[in-house]
Formats: C-alpha cells, sequence, structure tokens
C-alpha cells in the first residue's frame, strides 16, 4: 500500500471583499439547503453497469490524457451514441450494493469496485437560457462525470455534497449524464478516507439525491449566518455570484422571518420557505445596489440585531428564516431561504454553556443507514429514525463517524436536539495523518461538512477524528483544524474528538487544541478493568490532566449478538458504564449546577443496530433492532433513567442548590468482624439526593460490599457497591434512586457488610445532589 494517489483535492477559498470564501470546481460552494427554484431531479431509472476498476488509475490527477485514456477504454461510454441497452436498470439514489433489507450476515452485499451509470433526460424549453448547476448530496467513492460526452469534473468523498456548473454541457431536448463511479475497498489504500475495515459499511454508487437546478445568471450562492450572542446579534454573508456574460445591477432585499414549532406543518417540509411566519423586527439590514462584473463573486457582509429574540434551545427549537431576494429593475430574479437559530454555545472550565446556562448532554448515536436502503436518506425516513430517538428522552444526537444528510439537521434544528457532526476519519495511523498532509482530503471532507450545514444551531460540536492513534501528529492535525476555523471561518461552535481512551490514556496530549476533549469508554470490553472501575478511574485522570476542559463521553455500550445472547449483559453494561460518568456529571436531573462536575456529556452507542463492511456479523449494539420496530430489554431501561435526567430540565443547569452536599452524623458507631453498624439520632431524609457517599479506607481489599439502610419501622434496602481503591481514601457512591423511597426517606441506620477479616475503616457518610 505505498501507492499514494495523485487526485488533487477540489475544495479552496479565495478571499472576496475581505472574506474567505469556499470555492469547489471554479465556483463557490453553494448552500445544499433546499430552495423553491427550478429543479430537475435525476432520480429514478439509470442505466448500469459493474466493472472491475483500476484504483490507481482512478486515484491519478485528472488531465486531458486522463480523460482520453479513460474514455478510450470505456469503449465511449461516456458518448451519446453509445448503446446501453443490454444493461441493467437501477434505482437512483441508492447504493449498488444489493440489500436484502434482513438483519443478518450479507444483508447488504460488500461489493467495493467500479460501476458506471447513464441516464438520458430531456429539457423543456423553460430550462433554456437559464445558469444550470448540477447538485449531488452523497455519492461513493470517486465520481467522475460527463454531460453530453464531455467532461465536466470529478469528487472524492462518499459522505458530502458537491456541485458542477454544467450550463455549457446541456442542451435543449435530450441530454445524457454518464458518471464513473470507482470505490476502493477499504484495508487497500491508505490514501482515502476512510482507509481502515471500519465498524460501519461502504457502499457504493449515488448514495443520495441528485438533481439539476436552474437560476437567472445572478443567484445567491449561500448566506452564512453565525449568532454572536443571545441578545439577537447576528453576523450574515451572503455570497452573489454573475455567472452571465453581461454586467448586471442588482437590488437585494434581506429579510427575517419568525416561526413557530408548534405548528402542524412544522416537520412536513424540509425548505425554510415552508415554516416561514411573519417578518420579525430587525435592526442592520442594508439597502443597497450592487454591480456585478460578467462572472463576478460579491460578498455582501453585516451585522444585524433581532429585537427581543427567541433562543433556540433543547426542545425548545425557536427558529428564523433568514431571506434573500434579488431583484433587477424591479423584477425578482432569486430568493434564497435559511433556517437558523440565535444560540451561543461557549465551555467555562469543566462545563459546556448553551446560552449561558450549563448544560447536561445525555446522549445516544445514530449510523445513518436503513436495512432495505443502506445510506440513502429521505426527508421521511430521517423523520421517522428521530421521533423514535427524541421518545428516548436525550437531548443530544452523534451522528455516526461522518456527516450526515443535509436533512438530517434541519430536522434536529426542529425537533430541538444538539448533534454533535464528524468526518470519517477512522483509526487513522502515522501513515494515514502523513498521507492526508499531502494529499489534504480530509480537510476538503472537514469543510464540505461545515459549509453545507454552516446555519444549523443544532450542531454544537465538531469532531475531527474517531479512535485514532499516532498522538503527536493528531495534535498537529486538530491545532490546523482549530486554527483554520478560527481564523478563516469562526462558526462559533466547539471543536472535540472521539479518541479512544486506551490510546494512549487520559494524558492524551491531542486533547491540548480542543474546547472539549472526548474519548470513547469501553472497558470491560475492549480494553482492562470493568465497565465501573475502569470508567471512573479513566475519567478522574482525564480531569486531572485536563482539569479546565469539559470532558464527554462520545460511546458507551455492548453488542447484544445476533442470537441475542447478550442482551441482558447489553443492559449490564449500560448500567455501570453509565453510574460511573453520572457521578461526575456536571448538571443533576434537577438543573442544579455542579460546580465539582466535569463530565458535560454521555452518548450511548448506538439506537439502531446496523451492517459492518466486512460481512462477518452485523452490529447489534442497537437499543432497537435493525427494523426499528423491535425493541431490546434495553430500551425499556434506557426510557427510565434518561426521562429522569432529562424530564424536569432537558439537562439545562438553572440554579444553584442551597445545599449540594449534607454531612451525616454518625450518633453511634459500631464495627464487629464483617460489619459495621451506623446510627443516626433522628431519621435523615434523603430524598432530596442523588448520592450516599461512604467514605472508606481499606489497606488490603478493593472488594465492594454490602450497604444496608433501614427505617425506623425496619424497612431495609441493599445495595452491592463495586471495587475500591486500596490504601486510600475512597468515596463509594450508592445512588439513591434505585432504593425504595419508603426507605431512603427516614434512615435511621447504615449496616456495611464485608468479609470477617477485612480491615476496612468508615472515615465518613455524605449526601449528595452530585459527585464529588
Amino acid at each position: 500500500m505505498d501507492n499514494i494517489g495523485t487526485l488533487q483535492s477540489t475544495f479552496t477559498f479565495q478571499k472576496i471583499d475581505g472574506k474567505a470564501i469556499p470555492f469547489q470546481n471554479g465556483m463557490p460552494y453553494p448552500s445544499f439547503e433546499p430552495q423553491q427554484r427550478q429543479i430537475f431531479s435525476l432520480s429514478g431509472k439509470w442505466q448500469k453497469q459493474r466493472f472491475a476498476a483500476d484504483h490507481d488509475w482512478t486515484m491519478t490527477y485528472r488531465d486531458d490524457d486522463w480523460i482520453a485514456k479513460t474514455e478510450k477504454e470505456s469503449l465511449g461510454i461516456p458518448t451519446r451514441d453509445f448503446d446501453d441497452s443490454s444493461w441493467e436498470t437501477h434505482t437512483i439514489p441508492l447504493p449498488e450494493n444489493n440489500l436484502t433489507g434482513k438483519a443478518e450476515i450479507n444483508g447488504a452485499e460488500t461489493y467495493e469496485n467500479g460501476v458506471w451509470y447513464r441516464k438520458v433526460f430531456t429539457l423543456n424549453d423553460e430550462w433554456t437560457e437559464k445558469e444550470i448547476t448540477l447538485k449531488c448530496l452523497g455519492l461513493s467513492y470517486v465520481g467522475d462525470f460527463w454531460v453530453n460526452g464531455q467532461y465536466v469534473g470529478y469528487h472524492e468523498g462518499g459522505y458530502t455534497p458537491f456541485s458542477f456548473d454544467v450550463t455549457s454541457f446541456l442542451q435543449p431536448g435530450e441530454n445524457l449524464i454518464a458518471i464513473r463511479i470507482d470505490n476502493p475497498p477499504w484495508t487497500t489504500r491508505d490514501d482515502i478516507v476512510p482507509a481502515v475495515n471500519n465498524d460501519f459499511f461502504n457502499y457504493t454508487g449515488i448514495i443520495q439525491d441528485i438533481f439539476l437546478e436552474a437560476t437567472d445568471s445572478v443567484q445567491v450562492v449561500r448566506a452564512d449566518i453565525v449568532p454572536k450572542d443571545t441578545m439577537g446579534t447576528v453576523d450574515v454573508t451572503v455570497i452573489l455570484e454573475n455567472k452571465g456574460n453581461e454586467a448586471k445591477t442588482i437590488s437585494p432585499s434581506f429579510s427575517i422571518y419568525e416561526t413557530d414549532f408548534t405548528h402542524t406543518n412544522w416537520l412536513t417540509d424540509p425548505s425554510a420557505k415552508s415554516i416561514c411566519g411573519q417578518k420579525t423586527k430587525v435592526e442592520g439590514l442594508p439597502r443597497q445596489t450592487i454591480q456585478l462584473a460578467p462572472h463576478e463573486v460579491k460578498v455582501v457582509s453585516f451585522e444585524l440585531s433581532i429585537h427581543n429574540p427567541k433562543v433556540w434551545s433543547i426542545r425548545a427549537p425557536h427558529l428564523y428564516v433568514f431571506a434573500t431576494e434579488l431583484y433587477e429593475n424591479e423584477r425578482e430574479i432569486d430568493s434564497f431561504y435559511t433556517q437558523f437559530g440565535v444560540r451561543r454555545i461557549v465551555t467555562e472550565k469543566t462545563h459546556i454553556h448553551l446560552n449561558d446556562e450549563p448544560i447536561f448532554l445525555a446522549g445516544v448515536a445514530r449510523h445513518e443507514e436503513w436495512p432495505g436502503y443502506g445510506r440513502t436518506a429521505s426527508w421521511d425516513r430521517i423523520k421517522s429514525d428521530f421521533l423514535k430517538i427524541e421518545k428516548l428522552s436525550v437531548n443530544m444526537v452523534r451522528t455516526g463517524h461522518y456527516p450526515n444528510h443535509i436533512y438530517t439537521f434541519i430536522l434536529l434544528d426542529r425537533l430541538g436536539l444538539t448533534a454533535m457532526g464528524e468526518i470519517p476519519l477512522w483509526q487513522f495511523e502515522t501513515h494515514h495523518y502523513q498521507i492526508q498532509e499531502e494529499r489534504g482530503i480530509s480537510y476538503q471532507m472537514w469543510r464540505e461538512m461545515i459549509f453545507s450545514n454552516f446555519n444549523r444551531p443544532s450542531i454544537i460540536m465538531w469532531s475531527t477524528q474517531n479512535e485514532s492513534k499516532d498522538v503527536s501528529l493528531r495534535k498537529k492535525y486538530n491545532e490546523n483544524l482549530v486554527h483554520e476555523v478560527r481564523s478563516t471561518y469562526d462558526d462559533k461552535r466547539l471543536i472535540t474528538q472521539s479518541a479512544a481512551a486506551d490510546q494512549p490514556g487520559a494524558h492524551d496530549d491531542s486533547m491540548e487544541p480542543l474546547d472539549v476533549a472526548g474519548w470513547t469508554m469501553y472497558f470491560g470490553i475492549f480494553h482492562g478493568s470493568t465497565p465501573y472501575e475502569g470508567t471512573r478511574n479513566f475519567i478522574e485522570k482525564a480531569h486531572l490532566r485536563w482539569p479546565n476542559k469539559p470532558i464527554i463521553n462520545t460511546e458507551y455500550g455492548l453488542w447484544s449478538n445476533a442470537d441475542n445472547s447478550l442482551l441482558q449483559k447489553q443492559v449490564e453494561v449500560y448500567q455501570h458504564v453509565q453510574q460511573a460518568l453520572l457521578e461526575k456529571a456536571t448538571v443533576t436531573p434537577e438543573g442544579l449546577i455542579n460546580q465539582n462536575g466535569y463530565i458535560a456529556g454521555i452518548d450511548y452507542w448506538s439506537a439502531f443496530d446496523w451492517y459492518v463492511n466486512h460481512n462477518e456479523f452485523y452490529q447489534t449494539m442497537g437499543i432497537y433492532h435493525m427494523d426499528r420496530k423491535t425493541k431490546k430489554p434495553l430500551y425499556e431501561k434506557f426510557i427510565r433513567d434518561h426521562e429522569r435526567l432529562m424530564k424536569q430540565t432537558n439537562g439545562i443547569g438553572k440554579s444553584q442548590a442551597v445545599q449540594f452536599e449534607k454531612t451525616l452524623q454518625m450518633q453511634i458507631r459500631h464495627s464487629h468482624p464483617g460489619q459495621t453498624d451506623i446510627q443516626f439520632a433522628e431519621g435523615q431524609d434523603l430524598q432530596l439526593f442523588h448520592y450516599l457517599i461512604i467514605k472508606v479506607f481499606d489497606p488490603i481489599s478493593a472488594d465492594g460490599f454490602i450497604v444496608e439502610l433501614t427505617n425506623r419501622d425496619g424497612q431495609t434496602a441493599s445495595y452491592q457497591t463495586f471495587n475500591i481503591e486500596i490504601n486510600q481514601k475512597f468515596d463509594v457512591f450508592i445512588p439513591l434512586w434505585t432504593l425504595p423511597t419508603s426507605v431512603i426517606s427516614d434512615v435511621h441506620s447504615i449496616r456495611i457488610l464485608y468479609e470477617e477479616k477485612r480491615q476496612i475503616e468508615i472515615i465518613g457518610v455524605t449526601s449528595a445532589m452530585g459527585g464529588k
């Protein structure tokens, strides 16, 4: 695997009117948020033929020789005269991989190779004298495009949208589009992203929607909106382009509309225009006339202020719509609408703040995949998923290891769920980083991910990678991305990563440039110790190393196995890991702020089962089975736990506790071989507290012990603790919410039971709202 492709990144920046503007394929990188423009869908039946691709050739620099040789070796496939009548038909968008729709090994065919697609389509007179853009929302992995026999361009990367200006290639009436796709097998090359055999599926083909979009010669390419505070101050950057051969004088009109998330149409249509209500009062909207020379790009930048704004928050998805209408001689020639939210996301020492209030993120991950459709998404399929996820009482979604469909984040905006987006930089090693510094494809994916979702308030964090190994180059890579975002296109989001807890550990120096320190935690599963003890020990060490950073858990969980043999073990691992994490949570279920907390988020892996590329098994870590109907035993437990965490405040910290922690005064303490008895002068009502914390010291044994609480009437409740640390003062947490209210409301005595030979000292007993 010494071959490094010479195929170049197609994403650049150009400085225009003082702003760094994203460009791709010779034009400003557009918005892919749906607009009410003239659209010609290329969905439907295509002709297709698989072929054995030369992956080295695919990854070679595109020049005239490459195009000519590829066309010749294809025997004329891109040309109008080629006869494809013997080819198979295939519905687009849909992966090339055969899909059974069954939750089983080989339910999705592993096909990582080449395929040609051809489609003939007809444009009527409405398409004449228009500027036409070809937009594709996702294709895997390298796609080369021809229109009417002429080479248009290429795109590398399977998860992000891209576009081409195809005006000069099209003609009135019948047209032909031909696409050559090559999806090199994972593990065969080190210069693609992802490169190794990941724990998800490598679908081949035209995965997402592909369509033509027509506009006048002058159009709004995109409008980027950055909320600066919760008072309604917003930075706006509108990019205009004159694609025509004549100079134009344009008058843009800007407006902001209110929306109503209780309206029945809220989840009906992904377009921003569909949710517009009445115009809202705004200061700072400019009125100006703009001169655009032929083929000129101009940027209109301004700061505006929304009067008495409604902030976007968790489960309170107040959105606004920013509208731009372009006029030429009082005739409207284009319009552009984008939804956005007024919200502020920052860190303050170990806490993440949303709208100036600490939040605790209790989330779930989701692979964007369906058993009968692979990664091919639709508004209704995505909506169905998130209506199920919404009922799990979570407030965050980690969107797999790759950028999701743009509808995913539009829906999360509207549901009021936060998101963490990521590019598929999965388990990179030293040579992978070295290659990407030369090729730059991972940087291209990062930029495409951000600029295709720039205005989404739901996205509060970007993740640079998942479980990569090399530390020094990973740190440098993180530094590069953080610097680029902050200095070139600061969208005011947080930046994190999803590192593996054992690679190298809590001391991971690659966390240093990031706003939030993030790790996957699989103690007792993929690395040592046990789910509770390993997780607790790790996060304590991580906090010591990064005392001023919030820490998030980006994954925890266990597979249930296809034969359901680990269904109960899945529940147990979930409970044990979550308990260790919640002890250090930054916000309590009542919305009390834990000043000593440093775990700002947890993320269960994952909502639904999914296919795995090697097809040796399919992944069963979901709360649901792959059909999205069959629930596992974990489901009911997950619902109960997350309703407790989220129901009162949605994870938002609202106040300080009058008494966050209370020392319980022990009147009598007796120690006998194998037990210690503690009595109180009067009954202790512990209902308001989440934890009973017993500080112990044992010089020899790390074993846990049994804690029995007894009330005035002699009723008891017992709890088996996890292991402790030998020869140090150690806080043992007993989660009071798991014990009967009748006992914890009137505790008169506590009995601690252990082996008779054990030398254990009980130093103190406290009740607390959260961990210390």
